[in-house]
């Protein structure tokens, strides 16, 4: 609401002669309010339910106990008296089905038992069979019905020879036997009611279940069966109807973070009588809470609750400043990702400088935020602290281009720069606490945060595993390890070559499946030739980053050399450089759809000379082999790249000690062979993707394993040296 002072009008003077006094100018008011548009009220949505989750069985009760009433009047009626003091269960099932029931009947060999009973009043004839159900249930023995027999059965037996089930959720017709009923539920999941009703189940009764169909499957005496099925209608009810539930969108507090301050007083971890009966879940996506609760009064108490804590400040244009704390990311590469996606000034100045940000008030969750109101004055001091979600920053008040970018000025008037202003959105990064500053309406955040979420991911790794070897050339492999693989003699099941879309320029020669087709491709040519390994090292790099390898030395080389020409006894001034030599071996892999990995190799295998090179400068020859190639194997398998061959000619002299030496007459008693030695440059890498903690653990366990065995191959051998 805005207020402001009113002028009051000063009371003319009765007519006069003399001149009239002039009016004092209007008073002007000392604080004025803008008008400020209204937000429209968080929507919230409840729906209260019936409270009701068993099915009161008062009327039915009492109908039925006029039923058991009525039932015992006739059975107290009849003209039948039992009295059997320890007789013979066979003795007494004879009587009932011979002298009384006269009805047919056959009992099992296995049935034995003693009885003893004794009726107070005479029963009825239709009262015989369930008082015969409950001896036989004692004796461990079941009664059931088949084509008009009436057979005494082990009560272990009675399921296997139950005929056609019965299926319905009401009792059938009364009678005697061991019987079976299938019954649907409509409401409640069967494995919740087989909880309830499975202590309440009596010995000599059983209850299975059908997940996939949700049926409850009863077997037992008849009136046992009718027990159940009566627990069962109690507890099978619209469990959804008598819930209540509520979705309360909050205005100025984070979901998550007061779903904790609520469950502190409603008691949802088990701490208060409350616990498990008011539920509460954040709904980030909405910023919203989601009340679920057996008691309808609740709701009510919780939407107070929820007015009560949902409170804040919020500036004119209705935003607010977030601090997201990084996990995994760089806030400045984030920062300057979100900045070209919202289009926010130059996200080449994305990162805000570590000496404009102080402490910002301890919070919990992953982001606590500060009106915009409060930026743009100078904020009183705050202690510091640490959160759930870890540590938080105030923002002192930026200038430059930083403060640009956090609070971008609106350049309209009126209504058009209060709408200009509310919607902007601005983003930096601090690079000390790797967090990210966005100021935004909590609108704009929500969908900002999103965007965060599925950027700041844990980066995957590939594990590099390369094998440097040297091949002599010779005998059969004279013309190359490709000729020889290409002569499809070889026995092994490889791809040899690979097309030239996977080999890139065509200096792949084979791919592996498996490291131990690899271990096979090596004996092989060690079978046929020398195999000299000049390195095998394993490294683990990021997607997208280069793995350097360096395994030599660094030999001085002169590349400039300089001397006065004024004065002749000057010394030379040479300006030397280092050169890596040996084997240098850099990889950049790239993780693809379906588990392909793209890999940029450069190998590198230098050897300097012993003499300097004729025009060098006093520097020594360099004797290296290269290979830059990209190629695209899948994550284990590997690839073997070669097709360098390097020639040595060495001249060696032979012939009779002492004469050959002789000057001008030495070569009549020796001979010279030119001595041709030739080799080829292997390199097996094998890209191994890490994708997640539980990949990166499985590895370390097996990397142990092997430093476990190289360990105990060692001490092995030491003990049998010894």
């Amino acid at each position: 609401m805005s207020t402001q002072q009113q002028t009051q009008q000063p009371e003319k003077p009765p007519p006069s002669t003399q001149q009239e006094p002039v009016a004092a100018p209007p008073a002007v008011p000392y604080f004025a309010r803008q008008p400020v548009a209204q937000k429209p009220e968080p929507k919230t949505s409840i729906r209260k339910g019936s409270g009701v989750f068993v099915r009161d069985t008062t009327a039915e009760a009492a109908n039925a106990e006029a039923a058991a009433t009525a039932d015992e009047t006739i059975a107290k009626t009849g003209d039948i008296t039992l009295n059997f003091k320890a007789a013979d269960l066979n003795e007494f099932v004879r009587v009932v089905f011979e002298e009384i029931l006269t009805q047919n009947y056959l009992i099992d060999p296995k049935i034995k038992g003693t009885v003893t009973l004794h009726t107070t009043y005479p029963v009825a004839e239709d009262a015989i069979l369930p008082i015969v159900e409950s001896v036989l249930q004692q004796n461990g023995a079941a009664l059931i019905l088949q084509q008009g027999i009436y057979k005494v059965i082990p009560l272990e037996d009675a399921p296997g020879q139950v005929g056609s089930p019965v299926v319905g959720r009401k009792p059938v017709a009364r009678g005697a036997g061991y019987a079976m009923q299938i019954v649907p539920l409509r409401y409640v999941a069967a494995s919740e009611i087989e909880k309830i009703i499975t202590p309440l189940i009596p010995k000599g009764s059983s209850v299975s279940i059908d997940e996939t169909r949700n049926l409850l499957i009863l077997s037992g005496p008849r009136y046992r069966i009718d027990q159940m099925l009566e627990t069962i209608r109690i507890f099978d009810v619209d469990w959804f109807k008598g819930m209540s539930f509520g979705l309360f969108r909050l205005q100025y507090a984070e979901a998550a973070t007061l779903v904790k301050e609520l469950e502190s007083l409603v008691g949802s971890e088990g701490k208060s009588p409350l616990a498990g009966i008011v539920r509460l879940t954040p709904i980030e996506r909405l910023n919203a809470i989601l009340v679920i609760t057996h008691a309808p009064r609740y709701i009510d108490e919780v939407s107070k609750l929820i007015n009560q804590f949902d409170w804040g400040s919020e500036g004119p244009p209705g935003r607010r400043l977030y601090v997201y704390q990084l996990k995994n990311s760089k806030a400045e590469k984030l920062a300057s990702v979100l900045q070209k996606i919202y289009q926010i000034g130059d996200s080449a100045e994305a990162a805000a400088p570590s000496a404009r940000i102080s402490q910002l008030p301890p919070g919990e969750g992953s982001n606590a935020f500060q009106t915009a109101e409060g930026i743009s004055r100078q904020p009183p001091p705050l202690r510091g602290g640490t959160g759930a979600g870890g540590g938080y920053s105030r923002l002192a008040p930026l200038t430059g281009p930083e403060a640009g970018k956090l609070m971008p000025s609106a350049t309209a008037n009126g209504p058009e720069a209060d709408l200009a202003t509310q919607s902007a959105i601005g983003i930096i990064a601090d690079q000390d606490s790797n967090a990210l500053l966005v100021m935004a309406s909590p609108r704009d955040y929500r969908g900002i945060e999103s965007v965060i979420k599925q950027l700041d991911v844990a980066p995957r790794q590939v594990l590099i595993e390369a094998t440097i070897a040297e091949v002599t050339l010779s005998n059969s492999l004279n013309y190359g390890v490709r000729w020889f693989l290409s002569g499809g003699n070889t026995g092994l099941g490889f791809n040899a070559p690979v097309p030239s879309s996977a080999g890139g320029d065509g200096m792949t020669l084979a791919t592996f499946s498996s490291s131990g087709d690899a271990r096979l491709f090596i004996d092989l040519l060690a079978s046929k030739t020398s195999v000299k390994f000049l390195s095998a090292p394993q490294v683990m790099v990021l997607d997208n980053h280069t793995a350097n390898i360096r395994v030599g030395d660094q030999i001085p080389v002169t590349v400039r050399s300089s001397q006065s020409t004024v004065d002749p006894d000057a010394p030379v001034v040479s300006e030397v450089q280092f050169r890596d030599t040996g084997t240098l071996l850099s990889v950049t892999p790239r993780i693809n759809a379906g588990g392909q990995v793209t890999l940029e190799i450069s190998q590198e295998v230098s050897l300097p000379g012993s003499e300097p090179a004729v025009g060098g400068g006093g520097n020594v020859a360099i004797s290296q082999r290269t290979i830059d190639s990209s190629v695209v194997v899948q994550s284990g398998e590997t690839v073997v790249l070669g097709g360098l061959i390097l020639e040595t000619h060495n001249e060696a002299k032979s012939g009779i000690p002492f004469l050959m030496d002789i000057p001008w007459l030495g070569y009549l008693f020796s001979s010279t062979s030119d001595v041709v030695f030739r080799t080829e440059l292997i390199v097996m890498i094998t890209p191994k993707v890490i994708e997640d903690e539980h990949a990166m653990r499985a590895l370390m366990d097996e990397l142990r394993n092997k430093m476990k065995k190289a360990i105990d191959y060692g001490n092995s051998v030491e003990s049998i040296k010894l």
